[in-house]
């Protein structure tokens, strides 16, 4: 590799850790420089167009797509974004060629996969998506992933979702996921934190399970103590970012809990978690075991007329009221709950609950 072509390529990788990190200023001062240095060059483009995918300007990300495309039909990782901007701005049959066109270069990756077969879905057509997870499976991408893609599409329910599945995903959404929320009209984190706040004393210790970006500890004043877990490092950044949090964990929240001590919080958060967990029997008896006595644990979830759980074709799973009850039995009394819309599906109000549990 000569020294532009190296230089090149620290300037985009120094890019990409900035847009992790969502300093997209630095980012593009950076991206310029490696375009001064080389134009035209198809990587440049390439991560100018991830640069502006994760900002929104998703003209200027196709434009940039295009571009990187002229100089280098061959990348499948180029074609796949493609098809994601495409499907974002609602040009679907595009998109799909596109994430066709990925998997032609690169049989072996998985991310076109997932992208095409939810395309599919999103278009009315679950047959086609089963087979588009079937071929992934049989070429050993990924199993636990695809297995729950169509669990979900054939209305199969499993106890709760892959770790890999979970981290792909948020990680994937990461730079998009407050401002979509928004767009949802998603007020959860700021509902539960207002339920529990008055009952809690002053520097509680809150754990913030499945913390993502950070939303629950924003939602908070200040005079608490937040530690949040979570499977996706990029979500953990953002999250990071706010200055709101004493600890930051990436990790799997069960086995978190598992290796907490006894006793160790004074109250427990969960937004939006359980639609990706199903049973929730053993989470329910760890977060016993690590709140103080007369400690709260504060969570959301959608609700289903199943007697207990229902993994849904969205890939989320909803749990019903009576299954909450049954599973806090023993441990923890329903101090206060109430229905609410979590946020919007495809622009009707979504049905859930919230809850605030004291430990007995």
């Amino acid at each position: 590799m000569t020294k532009l072509a190296t230089a090149v390529e620290r300037l985009c990788d120094d890019a990409i850790a900035h847009i992790d990190a969502r300093r997209f200023a630095e980012a593009e001062t950076l991206l310029a420089e490696a375009r001064a240095l080389a134009p035209g060059n198809p990587k440049v483009h390439y991560h100018f167009a991830i640069l502006f995918g994760d900002m929104g300007r998703h003209a200027e990300a196709l434009a940039e797509l295009d571009a990187a495309l002229a100089g280098d039909d061959s990348d499948a990782k180029a074609h796949n974004n493609r098809g994601s901007v495409l499907q974002i701005t609602g040009r679907l049959e595009e998109a799909e060629r596109s994430f066709r066109r990925a998997l032609e270069l690169r049989p072996d990756l998985a991310l076109p996969y997932v992208n095409l077969g939810k395309l599919l879905e999103q278009r009315g057509l679950p047959a086609q998506a089963m087979g588009v997870y079937d071929q992934a499976l049989a070429r050993g991408l990924e199993p636990e992933v695809f297995e729950q893609y169509r669990a979900a599409l054939a209305g199969t329910t499993t106890p709760r979702s892959p770790d890999g599945w979970v981290k792909a995903t948020f990680d994937n959404f990461a730079p998009t996921f407050d401002s979509h929320l928004r767009s949802l009209r998603y007020d959860v984190p700021r509902r539960l934190a207002t339920m529990l706040a008055p009952r809690l004393g002053p520097r509680a210790l809150i754990l913030d399970l499945g913390c993502g970006t950070g939303q629950v500890g924003a939602s908070f004043q200040s005079g608490v103590r937040l530690t949040g877990v979570d499977l996706s490092p990029k979500m953990l950044a953002q999250a990071e970012a706010l200055g709101v949090y004493e600890a930051l964990h990436v990790g799997e929240i069960h086995e978190f809990l598992r290796h907490c001590a006894p006793a160790a919080f004074d109250a427990i958060v969960a937004a939006d978690v359980f639609i990706y967990i199903g049973a929730l029997e053993s989470l329910f008896e760890e977060a016993a075991r690590v709140l103080h006595p007369g400690g709260w644990l504060a969570f959301s979830i959608e609700e289903c007329a199943s007697p207990d759980y229902a993994l849904l074709p969205t890939g989320r799973y909803a749990q019903s009221d009576a299954y909450i009850r049954r599973c806090a039995t023993g441990a923890f009394a329903v101090a206060e709950e109430t229905s609410a819309t979590i946020r919007l599906e495809r622009g009707a109000p979504l049905p859930g609950r919230l809850y605030v549990l004291r430990k007995s």
